[in-house]
C-alpha cells in the first residue's frame, strides 16, 4: 500500500510550520504559573542545592499569621467545629480547620504508623525523597488504619461524617480519591514551589467551584518553626477574578494549628511545603479527592493489594474509583451499564480485578464467528453482575434475527 505524500510526516510537518493553530496559545500558555511568576518574581523556587537566603523577601521566608505584618490584623480561619463557620472559611479563604478532627488517640495511632512506615522505606532504600520532603505513597496498602481513613470511619477519624459532608457540598457526592500520601519535611529541607493542587487540569479554568479538595491531617503541632504548610489565604478567589491567571498576590503565611486538626483546602489555593527549621521530622497526611472525571494520581485499580480488596467495603471501592460508567474506567466494555454509584453491580470493576489476581481473567482478542473462549471470566462477570445487560441482550437478539 502506497500512502499519499500529503499524509507523510514530512508533509504534515511542513504544513504545520509557523502556523497559528486553533487553541495553541491557550494549551501552551503555562498558566496559571506564567502570570503568577511574572507578577510576583519573589515566588521563584530556589534551584536544587541552592542555599536558602533570609531577609530578602523570598516566599519561603515567612511566619504564622499572628506574627506576619501583612496578616496579623486579619481574621483568618481558626480551628472550629461549627459547620456554618467552616463553610464560610472554606468559601472566603479557600481553607477551613476542623478542631479536634482527630482525637488524641487517633492522632497518635496514625502518627506512629506513618513514622514507622517512612523509616522502614528509608532503611530499605525504596523511599521517595526530594529536597522538599519525603513522600510515602499508597498508604492504602500500609495499614488498616489508612483504609478506615479513606472511608472516613468515625472510629479512625472522629470528624469523618463532617468531613464527608463538606466534601459532598464542594464536589458533589461522586468524588473519588486522587491520592493518599504522607508528606514528611526533614530538618533544613528546601521549600516546595507555591502551587495549586488543581493545576493538574491547567490551563483549563474551573472558576465556579473547585474540582479538587485536599484534606490535610495534622499529626503534630505545626507552625513557622517546623514547617507549617505555606499558604496564601484567599488566593483561590484571585485566580477566579483573573479568569485563570494571577496578578500580584499577598505574601504567604505558615499554617499554625495543633495536632489533631484537619484542614480542608480548595484545590485552587496557592500553597507549598515549607522549610522545617526544627531538628525533628514533621509529619502530615494529605488526601486529595476530585471529581470523578479526573484521572487519579495513584492508579488504585492497580495499586491496591489483593488482600485489601478482599475485605473492601462497597464504599471503599467507590471512593477508590472501582465504579465504572459508560464514560470512564470500563474494562473491555464491562461497566458500560454502570451508574458510578455506590455498590452498583453493573460497574463494579473489583470483580474483574479479582479474576486478574486469581490468574483466571482472559482478555478478549481477535474473534471470528464460530470461535469459542478459553475462559469464561468476562462472560461470567457480565452474566452475574450486569443486571441491565438482559435488556441490551434482548435488543441484540432482535438485531441478529433481522440479519439472518
Amino acid at each position: 500500500m502506497t500512502v499519499p505524500q500529503i499524509f507523510s510526516k514530512e508533509a504534515v510537518a511542513k504544513a504545520s510550520k509557523n502556523v497559528q493553530a486553533p487553541y495553541q496559545d491557550f494549551v501552551h500558555s503555562h498558566e496559571p504559573y506564567r502570570s503568577l511568576l511574572k507578577a510576583n518574581p519573589w515566588l521563584a523556587v530556589p534551584k536544587s542545592k541552592e542555599s536558602l537566603t533570609w531577609g530578602n523577601g523570598h516566599y519561603y521566608d515567612t511566619t504564622v499569621a499572628k506574627k506576619h505584618p501583612d496578616w496579623q490584623r486579619t481574621e483568618l480561619p481558626q480551628p472550629a467545629q461549627d459547620m456554618d463557620q467552616l463553610r464560610r472559611d472554606f468559601y472566603d479563604w479557600g481553607y477551613c480547620l476542623i478542631k479536634d478532627g482527630l482525637s488524641p488517640a487517633q492522632t497518635e495511632t496514625i502518627h506512629a504508623r506513618v513514622a514507622e512506615q517512612s523509616a522502614a522505606e528509608r532503611q530499605l532504600g525504596i523511599a521517595y525523597l526530594a529536597e522538599a520532603q519525603q513522600h510515602v505513597w499508597s498508604l492504602v496498602n500500609k495499614g488498616e488504619v489508612f483504609e478506615q481513613c479513606m472511608t472516613h470511619e468515625p472510629e479512625c477519624i472522629q470528624a469523618g461524617p463532617m468531613i464527608e459532608q463538606l466534601l459532598d457540598e464542594a464536589l458533589g457526592r461522586g468524588w473519588h480519591h486522587l491520592s493518599y500520601i504522607a508528606n514528611i519535611a526533614y530538618p533544613g529541607c528546601h521549600p516546595q514551589g507555591m502551587h495549586q493542587d488543581q493545576s493538574l487540569a491547567a490551563p483549563y479554568h474551573f472558576l465556579e467551584a473547585p474540582v479538587l479538595v485536599n484534606t490535610v491531617y495534622i499529626l503534630q503541632d505545626v507552625n513557622e518553626r517546623n514547617g507549617g504548610t505555606l499558604i496564601i489565604p484567599g488566593s483561590h478567589k484571585l485566580y477566579c477574578e483573573g479568569s485563570g491567571t494571577f496578578g500580584e498576590v499577598p505574601r504567604p503565611i505558615n499554617l499554625e494549628a495543633p495536632a489533631g486538626t484537619v484542614m480542608l483546602m480548595d484545590g485552587r489555593v496557592l500553597h507549598g511545603g515549607a522549610v522545617n527549621h526544627s531538628d525533628d521530622l514533621r509529619y502530615i497526611i494529605t488526601n486529595s479527592v476530585v471529581r470523578p472525571f479526573i484521572r487519579q494520581q495513584e492508579s488504585f485499580l492497580l495499586t491496591i493489594r489483593p488482600e485489601v480488596l478482599q475485605r473492601a467495603s462497597d464504599k471503599f471501592l467507590w471512593r477508590c474509583g472501582f465504579q465504572a460508567t459508560g464514560t470512564r474506567s470500563m474494562v473491555e466494555g464491562y461497566g458500560y451499564f454502570g451508574s458510578g454509584g455506590l455498590g452498583d453491580a453493573n460497574g463494579a470493576l473489583v470483580h474483574a480485578r479479582h479474576a486478574m489476581d486469581a490468574g483466571t481473567y482472559q482478555h478478549i482478542g481477535e474473534l471470528r464467528p464460530g470461535d469459542s473462549l478459553q475462559s469464561q471470566s468476562l462472560p461470567d462477570i457480565q452474566k452475574t453482575h450486569e443486571t441491565l445487560r438482559e435488556r441490551a441482550q434482548a435488543m441484540m437478539n432482535k438485531v441478529e434475527s433481522g440479519i439472518r
